[in-house]
């Protein structure tokens, strides 16, 4: 098992006290400092973890007791909600058949979005990628708890981007016209210890990669994993620091910056003995939004690097290709 600390982590990867962003009321001196961190943050690292921000300890456990119980389940439960059964990529998936680069993820997780039943307006327009989540049958607490966790990180996810935008020298609602529908995305997944011959044709947890999207918001249990590449080109660990969240931005951030922030690569190694547990946060734009460099960052010297950029079918794309194996 690995550490679990309270101090400053490696690599640099700053604590922010978010605080005065998430409060509503805070000192504007305080939250020009929080501002400034994150833009520190974005800038060397790509990711950060945030205190204080009002997200009970309680209700962090309960989402982690919710989660242990559903994992551990037999398989044929699990599968009474299989991503098969969905057409909108809601759902359970085996371990070993998710997809990153084309090798197999050792994982096994469920996926959730914004639960929308038949009757509602948007699924009866035949809109992209909305509709129902599957639940597991007689787990009610499963559906409470994880809705809960919903609904209090999209307000964090809003708060967080809010201080985005005004770290970039944007008006901190900048970016609030592209997240009011916002396509988030959460998923619960489950890291076991390799099993026997396994090693070799697996890759990791999950494989090198940057986040396709926004804003990755990270809850993770007791158990670390997660690996950071550097400028040096080497993988350093970001271990679990109590009560933070972990934050790292994705590729839409890194497009509408025209690169001023970049997303960066990371993976999961999976634990020696035991299970990691986490729960990431996919903090979306509008499936509609068309994401285009901002002009502040582009000039004469610094072109636009990036053409018109339609998210929903990046997400498509993106969805299709990794859950290739499982949609049968």
């Amino acid at each position: 098992m690995k550490e679990i600390t309270d101090s400053p982590a490696p690599m640099n990867i700053p604590i922010i006290d978010i605080s005065p962003l998430v409060g509503g009321h805070g000192d504007p001196g305080l939250v020009q400092r929080t501002v400034r961190e994150i833009g520190d943050a974005c800038r060397q690292v790509g990711f950060f973890y945030v205190k204080n921000h009002q997200v009970p300890q309680d209700h962090l456990d309960d989402v982690v007791s919710v989660m242990k119980d559903f994992f551990d389940l037999p398989e044929e439960e699990k599968m009474r909600i299989h991503i098969g059964r969905s057409d909108i990529f809601r759902g359970y998936t085996p371990l070993g058949r998710e997809l990153t680069n084309d090798k197999h993820d050792w994982h096994e997780c469920v996926d959730l979005g914004l639960d929308l039943g038949p009757d509602h307006p948007e699924v009866i327009a035949g809109d992209r990628l909305v509709g129902p989540n599957q639940w597991p049958e007689d787990q009610p607490e499963f559906k409470r708890v994880l809705e809960r966790h919903w609904d209090l990180t999209v307000f964090l996810g809003r708060r967080i981007t809010e201080g985005l935008a005004m770290s970039l020298g944007l008006e901190r609602s900048f970016f609030a016209p592209h997240m009011s529908r916002s396509h988030s995305f959460m998923r619960l997944v489950n890291y076991p210890p390799y099993e026997k011959n396994e090693k070799e044709s697996m890759l990791d947890g999950i494989g090198a990669h940057a986040d396709y999207g926004f804003l990755t918001i990270l809850l993770q249990d007791e158990i670390g994993g997660l690996e950071i590449k550097n400028s040096e080109n080497e993988w350093v660990s970001a271990p679990i620091v109590r009560g933070t969240f972990l934050i790292n931005i994705g590729s839409m951030i890194q497009r509408w910056t025209n690169d001023h922030y970049k997303a960066t690569v990371h993976r999961v190694i999976p634990p020696e003995h035991g299970n990691r547990y986490s729960v990431p946060f996919f903090f979306e734009p509008n499936f509609d939004t068309v994401v285009v460099p901002i002009e502040k960052f582009c000039s004469k010297d610094n072109p636009s690097r990036y053409a018109p950029f339609h998210f929903g079918d990046h997400l498509e794309s993106t969805f299709g290709t990794s859950y290739s194996d499982t949609m049968v």
